[in-house]
C-alpha cells in the first residue's frame, strides 16, 4: 500500500506572529506536517522573518483577502478553505491542516487517524461560542474545495468567524470528526499561565498558548513564543524517550 502523503499545515499569520514562528514550524515538522506560512498583505511578516522562512526552506504565500481582525468573514473563511484545498493539491495531500501560530500539535494521530473524514477538529456545543474552534483543524481536499465554493455563493457576512462559518459548511456536505472540549481533560486544552509544560504536553495533543492570562500580557509576543519553544523543546524530549 501507498505511504500516505503528508499533510500540509498552514498558518494564516501575520506581523504579531513573528516571533512564534520559528517554534510553530518547527512543532509542525516535529509532528510530521509540512508547514505553509500565508502572510496577511494588510499587515506582513518583517523582512527577517520571511527571510528566516526562505532560508529554512519554508514555503511561503501573502494572500490578500480581508481577515477583519482574527479571522472573520463568509469570504475569509472562503479563501481559507481554498487555501487548504490548493495546499493539498501542492503536495498531493488529501488534507491539509489549519493550524493557528500559536499553537502547538503533540499528537498528530488526532487528525491522520481520520483521513476518510471530511473534517477533523476542536468542538465545544456548550461553550460561549458553541461550535468548531479554529486553533487547529483538518479538511479534506473536495471537502475544503467545496466550502470554499458554498461559502462565496451563500449569504455575506462580515462577522461570521471563520471556524464556525467553515465547520458548519463542511459537517452539512461530508463526516466530521469532532473531538469534543472537556475542561481539563483534552485532548485540546489553552496552556494557562504559570502551568506546567511538560505536564501539558504529557496530558494533552493540541496546546494553544494564545489565551491571555488573568493579569493580560505584559508583551504578547514575546511570552507566547516563549510557551511555544519550552513546548516544542519538551516534546522534542519526549519523542525521543519513546
Amino acid at each position: 500500500m501507498e505511504a500516505m502523503k503528508a499533510w500540509p499545515a498552514v498558518s494564516f499569520t501575520h506581523r504579531g506572529g513573528a516571533l512564534r514562528l520559528r517554534w510553530w514550524v518547527e512543532g509542525v515538522r516535529r509532528a510530521g506536517f509540512i508547514p505553509v506560512v500565508c502572510d496577511d498583505a494588510a499587515d506582513p511578516l518583517p523582512g527577517w522573518a520571511r527571510g528566516w522562512l526562505h532560508a529554512q526552506g519554508v514555503e511561503y504565500r501573502v494572500t490578500d483577502f480581508p481577515r477583519r481582525g482574527n479571522l472573520n468573514g463568509t469570504d475569509c473563511a472562503a479563501a481559507i478553505a481554498a487555501e487548504l484545498a490548493a495546499a493539498c493539491e501542492r503536495h498531493e495531500a488529501s488534507h491539509a491542516l489549519k493550524v493557528d501560530d500559536d499553537t502547538v500539535i503533540v499528537r498528530p494521530e488526532l487528525f491522520t487517524a481520520h483521513a476518510a473524514a471530511g473534517a477533523i477538529g476542536l468542538t465545544w456545543e456548550e461553550g460561549p461560542r458553541a461550535g468548531a474552534y479554529g486553533m487547529a483543524y483538518g479538511l479534506e481536499k473536495e471537502a475544503a474545495r467545496a466550502a470554499s465554493r458554498i461559502l462565496t455563493g451563500g449569504p455575506f457576512d462580515p462577522h461570521a468567524p471563520e471556524d464556525l462559518a467553515v465547520w458548519s459548511t463542511v459537517k452539512k456536505i461530508a463526516p466530521v470528526v469532532e473531538h469534543r472540549f472537556r475542561p481539563d481533560e483534552g485532548p485540546f486544552t489553552a496552556l494557562p499561565a504559570g502551568a506546567c509544560v511538560t505536564d501539558a504536553v504529557r496530558r494533552f495533543g493540541v496546546i494553544t498558548v494564545g489565551n491571555p492570562p488573568p493579569g493580560g500580557w505584559r508583551d504578547r509576543d514575546r511570552e507566547t513564543a516563549g510557551r511555544m519553544r519550552e513546548m516544542v523543546k519538551v516534546n522534542v524530549g519526549r519523542r525521543t524517550l519513546r
